[in-house]
């Protein structure tokens, strides 16, 4: 054989390797959405039989029924195109999955929804329903909606829908990934109903259009929240409900140092302005908090639940202290553990960003390499991990919980000074 026809027979066989290993590489997995990470560029996702596995996405990872990472919310499921180097998993494609609708069974739009609202169940002839469970109906919901989870209304829907088969259905849930509104509109068509329809972006996207969601009177009696009174004080003296904070609307602007450093803290307003609360709820996303309600029509509501209202001045200063959840460290106790060095603390944070500043006798451990790297972490002390957010800890944290290693995370933000010392807030 010729060294040329060699040549091309080693180039050839080299291809083909190459060709083989990357086929080998890639890997497929469908899962929920955990937690999205932009700064890092990560994506955290529950598969079956394989807990949390997190993957690295670039410039070159393409989206499927989503433009971006941006598009891609906790809860929605996805499928990942991946491969693994031995250091990460690199997403190759994201495919958000889109929940079907029955044959048929309508889509409605926000715009379509939001008029039918507006008009009212009586004018426009339907009934809106929400096949979320009732805790999530209860932390927030469309306008006008009624809850019938979908596990109830396939025990007993001949009972819970209404008997004029030829009234307006609208079912939400939670989200384009969520099947239950799909499903609770397969029962209905089954049951007779002519026009029945489905609001795929369901609560998530309806928050995402800027459209205000609605409280129950559960929720506001029993939560753990920041209830605001927009009333004059003259009014609130007369009665409010309890546990309310005073801010009038009027002062609603200058009020932001008061309300909660924790953007996620839920906030629920009451008054007797429609426009009022609009108004609100616009401050709230212009200052960045993402858990705004109302809870309508304020003090009547609350009475009609049969609840008394309070009496006298209400508190005009919000006191608010975050639950913390299953392996959260609050970050007083997170300072005393760094300030005595009683804890082994592990930063979640990428190689580079742990260069320009991290904490004394830190252990650097990205969230996308822990799966890889946990058995680098020393016994002996209780492990504690952070980021800049939070996000990627709580990564880590799932990560090492599924091996069996005891932590607990800081879900809060992180700033690190070049000399160590963090500036923390929630």
């Amino acid at each position: 054989m010729s060294k040329a026809k060699k040549a091309v027979t080693l180039i050839a066989i080299g291809t083909m390797l190459t060709l083989a290993v990357n086929a080998a590489a890639a890997e497929e997995l469908k899962g929920k959405v955990k937690a999205v990470s932009k700064s890092s560029r990560t994506i955290a996702v529950e598969v079956e039989q394989k807990g949390v596995v997190v993957f690295k996405y670039d410039k070159d990872t393409q989206f499927k029924n989503a433009a971006s990472a941006t598009d891609i919310l906790p809860d929605e499921v996805i499928t990942v195109d991946y491969s693994g180097n031995g250091a990460e998993n690199r997403a190759r494609s994201i495919s958000k999955f889109i929940a079907p609708l029955p044959e048929g069974v309508k889509r409605i739009q926000a715009a379509e929804l939001d008029a039918l609202i507006r008009r009212g169940p009586a004018a426009g002839n339907y009934l809106l329903i929400d096949s979320r469970p009732a805790g999530k109906f209860n932390e927030g919901h469309l306008p006008s909606a009624i809850s019938i989870p979908f596990n109830e209304l396939e025990k007993n829907g001949e009972k819970l829908l209404p008997t004029d088969r030829n009234k307006t259905l609208v079912f939400y849930c939670g989200g384009l990934s969520c099947v239950l509104s799909p499903k609770s509109a397969a029962l209905a068509r089954k049951l007779g109903f002519q026009d029945v329809r489905v609001f795929p972006e369901g609560e998530p996207g309806w928050r995402k259009s800027e459209r205000a969601t609605e409280s129950s009177p559960g929720f506001v009696k029993s939560g753990n929240i920041v209830l605001i009174d927009l009333r004059n004080p003259a009014a609130v003296q007369k009665g409010h409900i309890p546990g309310a904070v005073n801010i009038p609307s009027a002062k609603l602007a200058a009020s932001e140092q008061q309300f909660p450093a924790y953007k996620g803290a839920p906030i629920v307003f009451y008054c007797e302005q429609d426009a009022e609360l609009s108004a609100a709820l616009e401050q709230m996303r212009d200052w960045g908090y993402t858990n705004a309600t109302v809870f309508p029509g304020g003090t009547a509501t609350w009475q009609a639940a049969g609840n008394e209202l309070a009496k006298g001045p209400a508190a005009t200063t919000i006191t608010y202290v975050r639950k913390l959840g299953a392996g959260e460290i609050g970050i007083k106790e997170f300072e005393a553990a760094v300030s005595k060095g009683s804890a082994l603390i592990v930063d979640a944070r990428s190689s580079e960003e742990f260069a320009k500043g991290h904490l004394p006798k830190a252990l650097n451990i990205p969230a996308e390499e822990m799966a890889r790297r946990f058995a680098e972490i020393p016994s002996g002390k209780p492990l504690i991990i952070h980021c800049s957010t939070g996000t990627r800890a709580e990564m880590a944290f799932d990560i090492l919980k599924e091996k069996g290693i005891p932590a607990r995370y800081l879900k809060a933000s992180v700033a690190i000074e070049s000399d160590g010392r963090p500036v923390i807030t929630e």
